[in-house]
């Protein structure tokens, strides 16, 4: 019982990132550009602040990794990063409703605010996800764990926006400043409600010996540019969200114009994905994983939505609403099943003493992968779209298939991850791995 609840409650930790992702996320995009008026590139500078800081994941994993805080590698900066995010989420919202001018003392302190939350978020996401590394099991629990916590995140995605949208009615400033605040204190709340006793302390105390046998330069050289194995890897996720999330912001418009649908109809096209994809996830994480292995549902997630896309463009020629719908569901469903898989392939490619800072480089080729699939699916379609003189589906088509391309690229790749290879290369190095993702079907 006590064991069940624990796992209850360490579900609040995803659920406060989600609620101050929502915050900082839509909220101030929309309050930038309707309120105040200001460009949508602007806006969406600022929100791309926080991703920009990815990289420090790296670092703030071999810290949690290395240099425990009272005997605890975890518990403490899941909490801290917490408090960080839920301050810088809260400062930049209320601070962004009184800046009058782009230039001034107001803009500069609400981006230093979004950098305050950028590392707090990823350090608590980051840590999170290490400390599910450290407290299950390799293989069917940790993998079931992993997925089930991101159907938590999503679920909470979907039901914090719903909340905060109540809670913000009827508008006012004074309303959402007071709501921000909320928000901000809760996710500090919820972190202190869901981290504690939550880490093995023989683990911990294992680990950050381990971990400290080298500085973090020499570790970075080694073990992430030194050794082909996480080269790859790193490749392999960020071509995963690259060839899945370039639609993200073309399918909408491409429902617009080749199938007539309303700014209503197009919209729910997301709920239409996001079904495919919760059902996926729950699926993966309660029997295909176990049953098939990551690799293979990772393989066969992603040959589904490679064979979606081809079909949705040629959905785009038929021009039925009713029959996009469909293929979109199904591409849920397979991009539900890769990034299952992914997921639990990024914390199974850790080990006791680097799970932090692992998890932190795949952090990155992750974040680093979704600003680009959003960059690349404009330059593309606006690109061909001028050279074409406004030839919609040779723009759009071109886009689809560039994303089959990249996911058949990764699909090849990541069989050339050896753990054989990779545990000889590594003890050379001595730091102290001793595991590597299992390349098996």
């Amino acid at each position: 019982m006590k064991r069940s609840f624990n796992l209850i409650r360490l579900a609040a930790v995803p659920l406060s990132l989600t609620l101050i992702s929502i915050l900082a996320g839509s909220v101030i995009n929309r309050v930038m550009v309707v309120e105040l008026g200001l460009p949508v590139t602007l806006a969406g500078l600022f929100l791309a602040v926080p991703l920009l800081v990815a990289p420090v994941r790296v670092w703030l994993g071999h810290r949690s990794d290395a240099y425990p805080i009272r005997g605890l590698r975890r518990e403490p900066y899941i909490i801290i990063g917490a408090g960080l995010a839920g301050l810088g989420a809260a400062v930049s919202v209320s601070l962004v409703l009184r800046t009058e001018a782009l230039f001034s003392l107001g803009a500069i302190v609400t981006l230093v605010a979004l950098i305050v939350y950028g590392i707090g978020k990823n350090l608590t996401s980051n840590t999170f996800q290490a400390l599910l590394a450290d407290k299950f099991e390799p293989g069917p629990p940790r993998s079931r764990a992993a997925t089930l916590y991101e159907v938590v995140n999503m679920i909470g995605l979907i039901a914090g926006a719903g909340i905060v949208g109540a809670t913000l009615q009827p508008y006012s400033p004074e309303r959402l400043t007071t709501v921000v605040v909320v928000i901000g204190a809760m996710a500090l709340l919820f972190a202190l409600f869901a981290a504690p006793r939550q880490e093995p302390r023989d683990v911990a105390d294992r680990g950050s010996q381990a971990a400290r046998s080298q500085d973090f330069q020499t570790i970075v050289k080694t073990v992430v540019l030194g050794n082909p194995h996480v080269r790859r890897f790193f490749v392999v996720v960020m071509l995963t969200l690259l060839g899945t999330q370039i639609q993200d912001v073309l399918l909408e418009p491409y429902a617009a114009v080749r199938f007539g649908m309303t700014v209503g109809e197009s919209s729910q096209l997301t709920a239409f994905w996001g079904v495919g994809t919760l059902i996926a996830m729950l699926a993966s994480g309660l029997y295909l994983i176990k049953r098939f292995g990551y690799l293979r549902i990772y393989r066969i997630g992603l040959g589904v939505v490679a064979v979606m896309f081809l079909l949705i463009v040629a959905a785009g020629f038929v021009g039925n609403a009713n029959l996009l719908r469909l293929l979109v569901v199904l591409l849920g469903l397979g991009t539900g099943l890769s990034a299952a898989s992914l997921l639990v392939s990024m914390i199974e490619f850790t080990t006791e003493a680097r799970a932090g800072l692992l998890i932190g480089v795949w952090g990155v080729a992750h974040q680093l992968g979704r600003a680009l699939a959003s960059l690349m699916g404009g330059v593309i379609v606006d690109g061909l779209l001028s050279v074409s003189g406004g030839n919609v589906m040779l723009a759009y088509g071109t886009a689809f298939a560039l994303e089959t391309v990249l996911i058949v690229v990764a699909i090849g790749l990541i069989g050339k991850v050896s753990v054989t290879e990779a545990k000889a290369s590594l003890a050379e190095f001595g730091t102290g791995l001793t595991a590597v993702p299992a390349v098996t079907d």
